[in-house]
């Protein structure tokens, strides 16, 4: 089962692969039911899974948050991601976080 899909909950990598998602269910209706999206499915799964992760780890546990999670680490780049930017699907990141 996924979790919330929200494009507010998730960062902006996570939300491409979420897109792609939901674009492959709108154009195949009756597809997906025979896993015509499973790819972009697993994809937004392993994504989202990478956020929690980076999330657990990097969560203070006594003190709120400063800064809310916009971009994921390039460390915790899923293969799907990887492939995305490399065919210049994600925006363009900062020096920053390579």
């Amino acid at each position: 089962m996924q979790p919330d899909l929200s494009s507010h909950l998730h960062t902006l990598e996570c939300n491409v692969l979420i897109q792609l998602l939901q674009r492959c269910q709108e154009e195949h209706i009756v597809g997906r039911l025979f896993g015509k999206c499973s790819d972009w499915d697993e994809a937004v799964w392993q994504c989202t899974k990478k956020e929690r992760i980076w999330r657990r780890d990097n969560n203070p546990r006594y003190k709120k948050r400063i800064v809310e999670l916009q971009r994921l680490p390039v460390s915790h780049w899923t293969p799907a991601v990887k492939r995305l930017h490399e065919e210049g699907l994600l925006p363009k990141i900062d020096s920053s976080q390579l």
